[in-house]
C-alpha cells in the first residue's frame, strides 16, 4: 500500500468508502428512477413529437431524444429504424407507436410500427 494512502486517519478512509458506495447506489438508483418515469410518462401521454438528438447510452443501446422530453432506445445498429427528424405518434395508455419519415418531397410518410417496451 503506498506510503501516502497510509498516512491517511482510518475514519476518513472509512468516509471516502461511504461516499464512493453512495455515489454508486445514486447513480444506480436514479437511473432507475428516471427510466420508470420515462415509461410511464411514455404510457400515459398522447405524443406527437420529432426526434431530435440521439447518442449511445452505457454503450448497450441507441438512446433517442425526443422534442417532448422522452426517450427510445434501439440496439445497434439502428440503420434505418429511426432517424434524427423522424416524427413519432402514439395515443394516450398503450406502448405502440409509429413512426414517421419525410420522403423527397418533405412530407412525412408512415415508416414503421414499434412497441416501446422492445428493444429492436
Amino acid at each position: 500500500m503506498p506510503e501516502f494512502i497510509a498516512k491517511i486517519p482510518l475514519a476518513i478512509k472509512i468516509i471516502i468508502g461511504i461516499v464512493v458506495v453512495a455515489l454508486i447506489f445514486y447513480k444506480v438508483f436514479y437511473a432507475s428512477y428516471r427510466e420508470n418515469e420515462n415509461k410511464k410518462n411514455f404510457y400515459t401521454n398522447n405524443i406527437f413529437s420529432t426526434v431530435l438528438s440521439s447518442n449511445s447510452f452505457e454503450g448497450r443501446t441507441i438512446e433517442f431524444h425526443l422534442e417532448n422530453g422522452l426517450k427510445l432506445y434501439f440496439f445497434p445498429p439502428v440503420e434505418n429504424k429511426l432517424m434524427i427528424g423522424d416524427s413519432i405518434k402514439k395515443v394516450a395508455n398503450t406502448y405502440i407507436y409509429d413512426v414517421y419519415r419525410k420522403d423527397v418531397n418533405g412530407e412525412y410518410k408512415f415508416w414503421a410500427t414499434y412497441d416501446f417496451e422492445k428493444v429492436y
